[in-house]
């Protein structure tokens, strides 16, 4: 038998998908009743709006031969995993519960090896005690906000599930969501999401599971010293108690600052990184999905519209549809705004972060995370968000009147377009005159809400490229989005497989 990828197969969303009808008429095959078909993507085609399609990529296990087409590939058998090699007695700590951290310790267990892991913050239940007392009473906790605490700061997103690539180890990461609780959909759609409170269940499930395979969790515990000799840590303090693991995971959050300052006094290898910088903008659903999607489509198949927008200059990230914008403050004195949805993307509102790239190392590890900094002082306002309409920050004037939000701590006017660094304020400009020709009303109907500086790590903690360890110090291991190398859910959580098979290769 072969295996065969057949991509580019398209049917209105309207219509149930008719696989072997697709095939023949695509690719000119005569399906049989042995052969295999399996949706493996879907994608909505909003290119024709009202018209809509799904783009699916379909596995198909077949004796007939096809006829070479650019859509068809022929898949390879998957290697096996080689299990490793190293001692079940290991008990190597964890840095940070978010996704690395959480399936480092999965993929540990698979090998035997109990690690024990330490957060800053709280379990899931009462760090969204505390989340959601800050949003209504502004009491933040500087350890246990959206930032930080079990689920890392994923767990109060959308929940975007979105992959560059495709394999084995992101296959391995949405198997192990599905077994926790998440919609087997997710291993299919182009941009799966779960939805802060279905990630909530999720991150609850995975953590019954890691009890029982013998791991520990430690809350509040707080990373503050690193003793480092022969070119191994020797011993770490954690509030105050001294510990001598055999291996260490950094699997630190991108606002870990506190650890990014700790490693640049340990002389732990560590260099600036490019990361982005921007605004949150906000529109009404209704704008959104007749704009991308259109007024005739049925929003009950397809969902509210989704986009990703991109220029020379500046690109949408992390878009949440029928979501808000949230408060994602982890300092008392600065300001910090995120995008959050729920599972059912049924609020009012979309929104998007709309962000530039700065490359501000220059040879000196911290200085793009001081600008972070800087910039989160210089807009704080008391938690109240600093606003400007879209349409005002391009003629540079101050709004008047702010358009309506969904921010849960109040807007007040700013003029973004004076205030910004200029190369990110005319960055931002370009990419909405561009994002506005394609899309009429992109600009008028806008609302800014700022400023959005955590979208990656600003840092990176230089690692080897085979086995993953620090460059001088062998068994210290970074991983994930804090440690520069990784942006988003999936991505983390893939690091913290390689990191795991790492250790337990010995």
């Amino acid at each position: 038998m072969n295996e065969f990828l057949l991509r580019n197969l398209s049917s209105p969303v309207t219509t149930s998908p008719e696989f072997k009808t697709l095939i023949k008429s695509k690719f000119g095959v005569n399906l049989s009743e042995g052969d295999d078909i399996k949706i493996i993507k879907r994608a909505i085609d909003a290119r024709n709006r009202n018209h809509l399609k799904f783009v699916y990529t379909v596995s198909l296990i077949t004796s007939k031969k096809l006829k070479p087409h650019n859509d068809i590939v022929i898949q390879q058998k998957p290697e096996t995993r080689i299990r490793g090699i190293a001692s079940k007695t290991l008990t190597p700590f964890i840095i940070g519960m978010g996704p690395a951290g959480l399936f480092a310790a999965l993929e540990l267990v698979q090998y035997g090896i109990k690690p024990y892991l330490f957060d800053k913050g709280d379990d899931i239940d009462t760090r969204k005690l505390k989340v959601e007392n800050f949003w209504k009473n502004k009491q933040l906790d500087p350890n246990s906000n959206v930032q930080f605490g079990e689920g890392g700061a994923g767990a109060f997103s959308d929940g975007k599930l979105t992959a560059r690539t495709h394999n084995s180890e992101t296959n391995d990461v949405f198997d192990w969501l599905i077994k926790f609780g998440a919609d087997p959909d997710i291993a299919i759609n182009a941009l799966p999401h779960l939805g802060t409170d279905k990630l909530v269940e999720i991150i609850k499930n995975i953590k019954k599971y890691l009890i029982e395979k013998g791991c520990k969790f430690f809350y509040n515990q707080t990373l503050t010293d690193l003793k480092i000799e022969n070119n191994k840590v020797q011993q770490i303090t954690v509030n105050n108690q001294t510990y001598s693991p055999e291996n260490l995971i950094l699997a630190v959050g991108n606002s870990s600052r506190d650890i990014f300052t700790l490693c640049v006094k340990k002389n732990i290898p560590i260099e600036s990184k490019p990361f982005a910088v921007g605004l949150r903008i906000e529109h009404d659903i209704d704008y959104i999905n007749s704009t991308f999607y259109g007024e005739k489509n049925d929003f009950t198949i397809t969902g509210p519209a989704s986009y990703k927008l991109i220029s020379k200059s500046a690109y949408s990230f992390c878009m949440c549809p029928g979501g808000f914008i949230i408060p994602a403050n982890s300092e008392i004195d600065g300001q910090v705004v995120n995008g959050m949805s729920f599972s059912k993307r049924d609020n009012n509102y979309s929104n998007s972060a709309i962000v530039v790239s700065v490359n501000n190392g220059e040879g000196i590890p911290l200085k793009g995370m001081n600008l972070q900094h800087y910039l989160e002082k210089l807009y704080f306002k008391n938690f109240i968000a600093p606003s400007q309409n879209v349409k005002d920050f391009m003629n540079n004037e101050l709004s008047k009147k702010l358009f309506n939000n969904s921010y849960c701590h109040g807007v007040i006017a700013e003029n973004f377009a004076s205030t910004l660094p200029k190369p990110v304020s005319d960055a931002l400009k370009n990419a909405l005159i561009d994002f506005d020709k394609k899309y009429d009303g992109f600009i008028n109907n806008g609302l800014f809400i700022g400023i959005e500086t955590r979208t990656s790590s600003p840092v990176r903690i230089i690692r080897q490229i085979n086995n993953f360890h620090s460059l001088n110090v062998t068994n210290l291991y970074p991983a994930g989005e804090g440690s520069g190398y990784a942006g988003g859910i999936i991505s983390s959580a893939t690091d913290g497989l390689r990191v795991a098979r790492a250790i337990a290769a010995g």
